[in-house]
């Protein structure tokens, strides 16, 4: 990654900001295959609902039972509750990579090079990176100005929270299009057995709360270059999945401006 990334630096006319931006898009590019599966496999999920409906109805009282008869429909369709994490640990794989290496380039640690590389963009000479990017030195944090805060400090502080709202945009789009959204009326069955369906709502809900403020945490002491590959990451997660299943993007859409709308008359017919 390091060398690929000196590659499109060179190309993109010395600037590292967009080489980050064109790696996170590549990265994507790449994972467009698991996440295609995934998008599959959530759609014959969705077409199990009704039966899944139905065993929650007439095993209510057998919760042993239950599990048996759902965990017959899950291999209908290979469905597995772990199969998240086949798209999970490759981009956790190269999200710590790509760490490192923008550790090397940000302190000026390129040794990892390879020699062809360094030859062919610089004619054998020693290779520096210019780490501007538009208001940004990618190479600092907002904890460099911590200490002595001050206007220069605004723009590292803004690009770590842009990271956790695009985290918290891409997590709740993403469980819309998954349909793991949790629905109000599941709230109401404290009592029941919950399915492993509804187990893997509730643990998605708990993660996309906590992710971006974890994922702020980070970004204020990470180096710029990082945060801005958090966001263009999450900003294609959206874009993928928009297009991997156009129909219910469009549906989705349409659903929200109609939710937004009632919002609206509720709160004009609200007294004040």
């Amino acid at each position: 990654i390091l060398n690929l990334l000196i590659v499109f630096y060179d190309l993109l006319f010395d600037n590292l900001g967009l080489a980050i931006i064109v790696i996170a898009i590549l990265i994507r590019l790449i994972l467009i295959p698991l996440m295609k599966n995934q998008t599959e496999m959530t759609k014959k999920m969705s077409s199990l609902k009704p039966q899944l409906d139905e065993l929650q109805k007439k095993y209510k009282n057998n919760p042993e039972k239950l599990s048996q008869e759902q965990i017959k429909l899950y291999k209908k369709v290979g469905y597995n509750p772990l199969g998240c994490l086949v798209t999970f640990i490759p981009q956790l794989i190269i999200l710590s990579v790509l760490i490192q290496v923008i550790r090397n380039v940000t302190t000026g640690d390129l040794n990892g090079i390879y020699p062809f590389v360094t030859n062919l963009l610089n004619d054998g000479a020693s290779l520096t990176v210019d780490t501007k990017f538009l208001m940004w030195d990618l190479t600092k944090s907002f904890n460099d100005f911590s200490s002595k805060f001050s206007i220069e400090a605004l723009p590292y502080l803004g690009l770590s929270v842009l990271v956790g709202i695009s985290q918290y945009f891409a997590s709740k789009f993403t469980q819309v299009m998954q349909g793991t959204l949790p629905q109000k009326e599941e709230k109401k069955k404290k009592s029941e057995e919950l399915s492993p369906e509804e187990m893997t709502k509730k643990m998605t809900k708990s993660f996309s709360l906590i992710l971006p403020f974890t994922t702020i945490f980070i970004a204020i002491s990470a180096p710029a270059a990082l945060s801005l590959y958090w966001t263009v990451q999450s900003f294609m997660l959206v874009i993928q999945y928009m297009l991997l299943d156009w129909d219910k993007t469009e549906k989705g859409i349409q659903n929200l401006f109609t939710k937004l709308g009632k919002n609206k008359e509720k709160s004009k017919k609200s007294p004040k």
